[in-house]
């Protein structure tokens, strides 16, 4: 039989495309498609499903109602370290460790905890306190955490597998609540601030600042040299007679304040204070703010700023000048949510209270905060008494002599009451007595009469 040309092309074409597929084709073929057993084991990721929790409340009856909540764990990731280490729960030696890297929310379920695995291998699990009580498991099924388990990847050749030891851990308290501790006085012991008048803080150095004035109107620096563990010292201040405490500020290192006439002063050291020489001579200095880069101050009653204290360049105001805040101010320095720096500054205007804002920038004026007289999101400042304002983990807070707080998180544009953080009664000034706040470190500081309180938000660096 004869086959003719054109044909026989085609036969040869064909079986040359055969041979030009068949090597790509096995190259790409994916190994999750072959059923071969491997010796890989091992869990790449490993994540929490949809989580519950609970609350309980009291009813119009009063009766107790628990309320059933679910919230999502991948927004909780877990680290998994493969690298083998002894661990304090169990003698053995694992071959790897996956833990949270934050805690749950209080009150979460560990008896129903669904997990998503991935890796190499087929994965089991047991209690920590069971070694023969391997349970098989399948990706998307809940777990009981109410021990740490230990999950196992087997190789599918049986040859080998690796353990993990698997540890969730779930807060015992509010994330938005503050642990509170009193600091000063010790134990058993005295306080460094008994007797202590009006007085300010600032963060300085380390720790932070307090100046203080006693019953024979001297001034007292009290300081810290840390936050975490607190060595307090105590010293009386040398050179800044006539200064008002409540103008103290902290600025390229030093601290700084006024006297009643005018006249700054300034000390490297909080203990001895010298003048600081003006430009002009007939300048008055009242201090306003301070933020890394700047002195605010009120210079002959004109809103003012400075690199080095003695030469002022006004500052323009988009409002009256009528409305900035003439007595009990306070201020603060911070970064907003759109990671631009700022000066907050808000105290009172006759009757009124007014907030005045200024980006840190040469050319920015001061903003007035425009505020209704009955808007319900006006900061009762002068109810307040020796307010303080300070910045705190994206928020501004504003602190005084009552058990309420109120925060802004908007510029000031809107203040609501902090009841979280609201002052007991130990935390409060009581009759007589001062108080004053600053941020140190991860806390808030209360200085209340001879006391010192520190506050940590719950969630503080999760």
């Amino acid at each position: 039989m004869t086959i003719s040309m054109k044909k026989a092309l085609n036969i040869v074409f064909a079986l040359l495309a055969v041979l030009i597929v068949l090597p790509f084709s096995s190259c790409s073929k994916n190994d999750d498609d072959t059923t071969e057993p491997t010796s890989l084991c091992y869990i790449s990721s490993f994540t929490l499903g949809t989580l519950t929790y609970y609350t309980t409340s009291t009813n119009e009856n009063g009766e107790a109602v628990t309320t059933t909540h679910t919230y999502a764990g991948s927004y909780y990731p877990m680290a998994i370290d493969q690298i083998p280490r002894q661990q304090e729960l169990a003698p053995s030696l694992y071959a790897g460790t996956i833990a949270s890297t934050k805690p749950l929310l209080v009150g979460t379920d560990r008896t129903i905890v669904p997990v998503t695995i991935s890796g190499e291998g087929n994965f089991s699990y047991r209690s920590i306190n069971d070694e023969n009580g391997w349970v098989d498991f399948t990706s998307g099924n809940s777990v009981d955490f109410s021990t740490p388990l230990v999950f196992r990847s087997k190789a599918t050749d049986g040859a080998s597998f690796r353990d993990y030891l698997v540890t969730i851990s779930i807060r015992d308290n509010d994330p938005n609540g503050y642990t509170w501790e009193m600091m000063m006085p010790a134990d058993g012991g005295t306080s460094l601030l008994e007797g202590r008048g009006e007085r300010r803080a600032v963060e300085w150095k380390y720790g932070f600042a307090i100046i203080s004035i006693d019953d024979a109107n001297a001034l007292h620096l009290t300081t810290t040299n840390g936050t975490k563990a607190p060595v307090w010292t105590d010293a009386p201040c040398t050179g800044a007679d006539g200064a008002e405490v409540r103008s103290l500020q902290k600025y390229k290192g030093k601290l700084w304040m006024n006297t009643a006439s005018g006249t700054l002063l300034q000390s490297a050291d909080g203990i001895t204070w010298e003048s600081v020489a003006q430009t002009d001579a007939s300048t008055t200095v009242h201090l306003l703010a301070a933020s890394p880069s700047l002195l605010y101050a009120a210079i002959n009653n004109v809103v003012s700023c400075s690199e080095d204290g003695q030469t002022w360049t006004t500052l323009s105001l988009d409002a009256d000048a009528s409305l900035f805040p003439s007595t009990g101010h306070a201020a603060t320095f911070y970064y907003h949510n759109n990671g631009m720096p700022y000066v907050m500054l808000t105290g009172s205007c006759g009757e009124t209270t007014t907030t005045w804002i200024r980006e840190e920038d040469e050319e920015d004026p001061w903003v007035l905060i425009s505020r209704t007289g009955d808007n319900a999101y006006n900061l009762p400042w002068a109810s307040l008494q020796e307010g303080s304002l300070v910045s705190y983990y994206g928020m501004n807070i504003a602190i005084g002599k009552t058990g309420t707080t109120y925060r802004t998180t908007d510029n000031g544009v809107t203040w609501k009451e902090y009841t979280e953080l609201a002052l007991g009664s130990g935390q409060q000034a009581a009759a007589g007595e001062h108080i004053a706040a600053t941020v140190a470190g991860e806390y808030i500081w209360i200085i209340t009469g001879a006391r010192i309180w520190r506050a940590r938000l719950n969630s503080y660096g999760e």
